[in-house]
């Protein structure tokens, strides 16, 4: 038993070449300083003195700024090329963090903030461009894979830092943020040198090569995808109130089902996906997305902990599904020439879902807060039933089978991304 496992995730790992295994490196290194997000609400009203609403503005300012630096982003990677772009902006975004908790008027700060949402959400189509770029299609779905473990990783190894930190003095929060992301800049500098990457125009981006927005099964793809993230990213506002307010969990217990998401993650993502290659792409997405809407969705049938651990457990195998093959899909559909154009899409999309998720849950959970799960499930379904009824076109990714084959086949189409 143990050597079947072992050799199971030999093989899950195994082919990847070392320029993903350095931007993993790159991935775990700069999430491990991800906190400023995480803690800004509790900074600018606990150091600042702002109210709960001016805060709450503020990361709308975030979001802003992440849905243009996801859309800039996947358009300076056709001009500047994807491992310039990630580089640059990475070293762009370490004055941000280091400046911003010497400002104390708004305005500033909401400059501040907005520009370092800018620099650091261009590196999402960047980094998943370097990744389209330096892998065959029959390996992005782990490729992608590897990116996701090594942020959460992160994600999870800052959290408890950030935590650490925040109670000696908050402004270390902002040192060791752009610390890392300093280092995390020099480590790609270092390898990649800024130089171009195979593939990349010379002087400009290809204009003849049909962009994202003239590709109908595209964005029919887009709005399912947002749709499906709109309900995830209640995980990081009106998930936890509702364990609060319904299941009467401590913030212990809360942090434990975070921990359980992260540790299933880690654990199974790369094994999972590394099998999902036998299954039909598009409609697997679809049940990954169906699947963690219904985690959402179980909420208000439970009110212990062992039920919200099983409903968690649903929400991460679809995540673990659909977010990962979702940026696989987009990567392999985007024609030579344009793959950053439709990498900012696909990262605009969450950065727009990051934003209005929150947002309209929030409204919603004020007045009726299972209506929040209700809707949840009814996009669940939708969703499912989208992907199902997309055309024909949308289930060709250039490199892939048709949606009745299995992803097996000489030049499949695996992806995954963060």
């Amino acid at each position: 038993m143990f050597r079947f496992a072992f050799q199971r995730y030999r093989d899950a790992f195994s082919g990847l070449s070392n320029e993903l295994w350095m931007l993993a490196l790159v991935m775990f290194v700069n999430r491990s300083g991800a906190m400023v997000l995480a803690f800004l609400t509790l900074y600018l009203t606990k150091q600042i003195g702002m109210s709960d609403s001016d805060a709450g503005q503020m990361v709308g300012v975030f979001g802003a700024g992440s849905i243009a630096g996801s859309y800039l982003g996947g358009r300076l990677v056709g001009v500047v090329g994807a491992a310039r772009t990630q580089t640059l902006c990475l070293f762009l975004a370490v004055p941000g963090y280091w400046l911003l908790p010497n400002w104390r008027d708004p305005w500033a700060i909401g400059l501040n903030v907005f520009l370092l949402a800018l620099a650091t959400e261009a590196v999402r189509p960047a980094n998943a461009t370097v990744i389209t770029k330096v892998t065959p299609p029959e390996l992005r779905a782990r490729a992608f894979a590897l990116q996701r473990l090594a942020a959460n990783l992160g994600f999870g190894f800052g959290g408890w830092l950030g935590g650490k930190l925040a109670e000696i003095d908050f402004r270390l929060l902002f040192a060791v943020d752009g610390a890392t992301t300093f280092v995390a800049a020099c480590i790609l500098l270092a390898y990649f040198r800024l130089r171009r990457l195979p593939g990349e125009a010379r002087r400009h981006t290809n204009t003849s090569v049909a962009g994202p927005l003239a590709d109908g099964a595209f964005i029919w793809f887009l709005v399912l995808f947002t749709l499906s993230t709109l309900v995830f990213f209640q995980f990081i506002s009106t998930y936890t109130l509702y364990l609060h307010d319904h299941y009467h969990l401590s913030e212990g217990q809360i942090g434990w089902l975070f921990a359980v998401n992260t540790l299933v993650i880690v654990a199974v993502e790369m094994l999972l996906i590394d099998y999902a290659k036998r299954w039909p792409l598009v409609r697997t997405i679809g049940w990954g997305s169906f699947l963690s809407c219904l985690g959402f969705g179980l909420l208000p049938f439970g009110t212990t902990f062992a039920f919200a651990v099983f409903a968690i457990l649903v929400m991460t195998l679809g995540e673990m599904l659909s977010m990962p093959l979702s940026a696989g899909y987009v990567a392999n559909r985007a024609p030579a020439g344009a793959e950053g154009r439709y990498m900012g899409w696909w990262a605009t999309g969450i950065s727009i879902a990051f934003v209005l998720g929150p947002t309209l849950g929030g409204r919603v959970y004020q007045d009726w807060p299972e209506m929040v799960w209700y809707a949840s499930l009814a996009i669940g379904f939708v969703v499912l039933a989208g992907f199902y009824l997309m055309p024909k076109a949308a289930h060709d990714t250039g490199h892939a089978p048709s949606h009745e084959e299995p992803l097996t086949t000489p030049e499949p189409a695996e992806l995954i991304a963060e």
